[in-house]
């Protein structure tokens, strides 16, 4: 006879799809599996990583940050590792940090967040400051492992390495534990970029989202959510994203601004989530004046890129990405339609404690 029940059918986490997009890409070092040396190389399974990467060996970075990532989910992952042939593994990975800046021709995808877990160093920070410029992403970095508190807000105050001051780049600690195996140390950006890749969208922030697969940090921290003198709010304060203990026990992110965060700033731009929804503005609003390129620069192609360019908001408002407040209006003072040469003025509010203050774009459209 036919079944007319409920049949269920049992699959392990090792089955499941890694379904989450935004493009991470990892720098590092790797001797086991196939991964040639200076050659972004896209993961998007865990037979991918198996094959690739091999399960590592010695100080190899790669494999565990990779097993990181896809404990969350991430199947966009660029893995990219340094020269083996350099004189220092950091000079090695230093080297291959430009090379993400060709992905986009190469696989077809442009990484938005980049890691180079354990290497931190000031050129290697210079490097990552360099190559986020030109392509509109995120690097996250953190301090050494077994760097005590006091250390890592002393670094915070110099103006190079960890301590740079940029909005570009995201300073992240300490490492936590792995819940099965505790001796083996995980970076939390690592965790950071997983739960990016986990939000609804580019527009939400980072603060309070859970960590997956740690026992606990790696150093002896107090939390608090009110506390000033705890450890996680002197961090903080000094624009490192560090953690919290929720209600549940839990381990959560704490913290959604970038290293040119100081305390009491209001820019609107130290936060990780204003500076992803301008990069993300800025992309949607290229792509759409590209496809006006071919078309002569009068009032009526102006008339179309500012309906355009409202409609994108608009859509980018039902999602939930940005706050209701937008303004689209061609800037007439640096508009000249003789030199075929079209100006908007595009401002919107990304979701932060501070709603009162708006960032903008401008976009030129060459015929």
């Amino acid at each position: 006879m036919p079944n007319t029940g409920v049949v269920v059918t049992q699959s392990t986490a090792e089955d499941l799809s890694l379904t989450r997009t935004l493009p991470i890409a990892v720098v590092g070092t790797c001797s086991t599996g196939t991964l040639a040396d200076s050659t972004p190389t896209l993961i998007e399974s865990k037979a991918d990583a198996t094959t690739i990467l091999g399960a590592g060996s010695g100080s190899d970075t790669l494999p565990n940050a990779v097993a990181v990532l896809q404990r969350y989910g991430c199947g966009k992952i660029i893995a990219l590792k340094g020269d083996s042939g350099a004189a220092t593994p950091a000079e090695g990975v230093t080297g291959a940090i430009p090379l993400l800046g060709n992905t986009l021709s190469t696989l077809g995808i442009e990484p938005e967040i980049i890691l180079t877990p354990t290497f931190n160093d000031a050129t290697v920070v210079t490097a990552l400051k360099t190559l986020c410029d030109s392509i509109h992403a995120l690097a996250l970095i953190s301090p050494s492992a077994a760097t005590t508190i006091a250390d890592v807000i002393t670094a915070r105050g110099t103006s190079t390495g960890v301590g740079i001051k940029d909005p570009r780049i995201v300073v992240c600690y300490p490492y936590m534990k792995n819940a099965d195996t505790p001796t083996d140390l995980e970076e939390l950006t690592l965790h950071l970029a997983g739960v990016l890749a986990n939000l609804d969208n580019y527009g939400q922030s980072p603060l309070n989202q859970p960590l997956l697969g740690v026992d606990s940090p790696e150093i002896s921290m107090t939390l608090s959510y009110s506390s000033d003198t705890s450890d996680n709010e002197q961090l903080n304060d000094n624009g490192v994203t560090t953690i919290n203990l929720d209600p549940d026990a839990d381990y959560v992110i704490w913290g959604g601004r970038n290293s040119d965060y100081q305390e009491n700033e209001t820019d609107v731009l130290t936060f990780i989530n204003a500076v992803r929804a301008r990069d993300k503005i800025t992309e949607l609003t290229r792509a759409r004046a590209i496809k006006m390129l071919g078309q002569n620069s009068n009032y009526t192609t102006a008339s179309l890129l500012t309906e355009s360019y409202r409609t994108m908001l608009n859509d980018q408002i039902s999602l939930g990405a940005i706050k209701s407040f937008t303004k689209v209006a061609i800037n007439d003072s640096k508009t000249d339609y003789s030199q075929f040469k079209i100006y908007h003025d595009i401002e919107f509010q990304p979701w932060t404690p501070t709603e009162f203050i708006g960032a903008s774009v401008a976009m030129t459209v060459n015929n």
